[in-house]
Order: structure tokens, then sequence, then C-alpha cells
């Protein structure tokens, strides 16, 4: 029963955090970056520890190898000087300096190994912290856009479509008596341009038809005789009543 219980409240605590994280995803990423940074950490410090390793391996085989050379010298000067014993006791060193060497070759070589390895592995780790945070950002700019249409969205659906089609006919409304107070001015300023041009147009015919006028009565009217004959004529006439009243 208490095996039961605990399955229960262990299913009802993880749905619980499971709402808790799809309402706040921000921190769930929060939550991963932190726990691979400490992951980050830890296998630095391993990296250390194995570099450390290697590096004092390094040091051993220097000296193990510095001191056979010597021991090697020594125990050929012992040759020369036909101290046997020293000889076989500087020789029996050389060859356990030589096992030690060919120990710390096969261990450096592993602990350089895995060395590489640990600093591959810190980049590709670190890599994906990165990787991380950027996807961090991308996703929480993406879930508020998403959010701010869904509340654009809820406030559309909230509006009445009755009062959508009032307003919309009250718009429609508004347009067509703007337009024809338009119309009707224009109409207006139309209308006396045109009864303007119309009296130009009067005017230019009723001129027409008066120069028609005049030089018609001009061609059917006979010629006039030229001022000379009645100057000579007066000036006959009066010579004659001279004659006569002489």
């Amino acid at each position: 029963m208490l095996s039961r219980l605990f399955k229960l409240l262990g299913g009802k605590f993880s749905r619980w955090i499971k709402a808790r994280e799809a309402r706040d995803p921000e921190a769930v990423y929060e939550s991963a970056i932190s726990d691979r940074v400490q992951r980050y950490h830890q296998l630095k410090t391993a990296a250390a520890g194995v570099i450390y390793m290697r590096n004092k391996l390094e040091r051993e085989l220097r000296e193990k190898l510095a001191e056979m050379k010597e021991v090697d010298e020594e125990a050929g000067q012992a040759a020369d000087m036909n101290e046997d014993q020293c000889a076989l006791i500087l020789i029996q060193r050389k060859h356990i300096l030589d096992g030690d060497c060919t120990r710390l070759r096969e261990e450096l070589g592993e602990l350089t190994t895995e060395a590489e390895d640990a600093k591959k592995n810190l980049i590709s780790f670190k890599g994906e912290i990165e990787k991380l945070k950027v996807e961090k950002v991308r996703m929480i700019a993406r879930m508020r856009n998403a959010q701010a249409r869904v509340r654009i969205q809820r406030a559309l659906e909230e509006i009445s479509s009755d009062d959508d089609v009032r307003a919309l006919e009250e718009v429609r409304e508004s347009i067509q008596r703007m337009l024809a107070q338009a119309g009707v001015n224009h109409e207006i300023a139309g209308s006396e341009l045109g009864d303007k041009l119309e009296a130009i147009r009067q005017r230019n015919t009723e001129a027409k038809a008066q120069a028609e006028l005049a030089d018609l009565k001009r061609k059917r009217r006979p010629p006039l005789a030229p001022m000379d004959i009645f100057t000579a004529a007066a000036k006959s006439a009066a010579n004659g009543d001279i004659k006569h009243a002489n």
C-alpha cells in the first residue's frame, strides 16, 4: 500500500512539475543550462587531474631516463676499473630503471590519450552549452511572439460580429455621404463654369452674325461716286449763277 501510495504521489508530483515547466519554459532552459555548466566544471576538474598526472609522468620519465644514462656511464667506468661487483650492481639498477621507463611510457601514452579525449569533450560540451543558450533565446522569442498572436486572436474573437457589421455599415454610409457631397460640389462648380462658357460662346456667335450682316450690307449697296464729281458740279453751278447775274 505504501509503495502504491508513493507511486501515486510521485506521478502527481511529476505531472505538477511538467505543468509548471510548460508554463515557464525559460526556467527549464535555465535549469538545463545550469546543469550542463555544472557538468562542464566537473569534466574540467577531471581533465585537469588527467593533465596533471600526465605532466607528472612526463617529469618522472625524464628523471628516470637521466638516471639510467648516468648509471650506464657509471657501470662502464666500473668495468674499466675492474670493479665487477659495483658494475653488476649498476647494471641491475640500469635494468630496473629501464623497466620503470617502459612502464612510464605505457602509462604516459594512456594518460596522453585520456587528456586529449578530455580536452575534446570539454570543447564539445562547451559548444553544446553555447548552442543551448542560443536555442533558449530563439525559442523564448518565438514563444512570446506566439503568445502575442494568441492574445490578439482572443481579442478579435471577443469582438461581436454584429458590432463589426454595424461599424462597417456606418463607415460605408459615411464614405458614401462624403462622396455625394464631393459630387454635388463638383456638379455645382461644373454648372457655373458651363454657364460662363455658354455666355462666351453666345457673345462670340452674335459678334460673328453682326460682322456677317455688315459685310452683306456693304456688298448689296451701290458704289458711291467719287467726291471730285460733286466738287466739279458745285463749281460749275456756281459759275453759271455768276454769268446769269451779269
